[in-house]
């Protein structure tokens, strides 16, 4: 095989592997693209409790399932972002995406985990937050939003911040069947 058809070959090759990757890409946009438009973004009025202006935001997953990421606007790219906590839900704002705003109603609660898709750390070293977004005609999608923080300090005063609106959620709502949990999910245990 001479050079030039080795050359012609690789570059096909990583050419269609590319286009593969560009077009499961846009049907994961598509298909969490109904999510996304369902769920109007509240403005949050409740006082700060919690403030990081500068966590590594690393994806957002279904619940039970950290290989496998959610593109949904605002938490489709990994990058540094700024989260509050505040009274009435979270706000995540990925530096160079619009601000994704949570309210209380939907938060679950946080959890620890040593690995989602894009980083792998020390066991723990991932704070998340559960939250459930709305699907029109169908129920909540359960999914997990990972960060890295600065050190074990600042994750327990998200886990903290997390735990005091999701006690707020479910001591305001009759049902109160959503709980804080910070265990971590069972596929991480294996």
């Amino acid at each position: 095989m001479s050079r030039t058809t080795f050359i012609i070959l690789m570059s096909s090759i990583a050419v269609l592997a590319f286009a593969g990757m560009w077009i499961a890409w846009r049907g994961r946009t598509r298909r969490d693209a109904a999510f996304a438009s369902a769920t109007p973004q509240p403005e949050l009025t409740g006082a700060p409790l919690a403030h990081f202006p500068r966590a590594s935001y690393v994806s957002t997953t279904p619940a039970g399932a950290p290989l496998e990421r959610v593109a949904i606007p605002g938490l489709r790219y990994k990058g540094y972002a700024e989260v509050t906590v505040h009274g009435d839900g979270v706000t995540i704002a990925v530096t160079g995406e619009a601000p994704v705003t949570i309210p209380a109603s939907q938060i679950i609660g946080s959890g620890a985990a040593g690995g989602r898709i894009g980083k792998a750390v020390e066991p723990g070293g991932l704070s998340l937050l559960r939250w459930a977004l709305p699907a029109p005609g169908s129920d909540a999608r359960e999914l997990e939003s990972s960060f890295r923080l600065a050190d074990p300090a600042e994750q327990a005063r998200f886990a903290e911040a997390v735990a005091a609106v999701s006690q707020h959620r479910t001591s305001g709502s009759a049902a109160g069947t959503q709980t804080n949990t910070t265990h971590p999910t069972i596929q991480e245990e294996a």
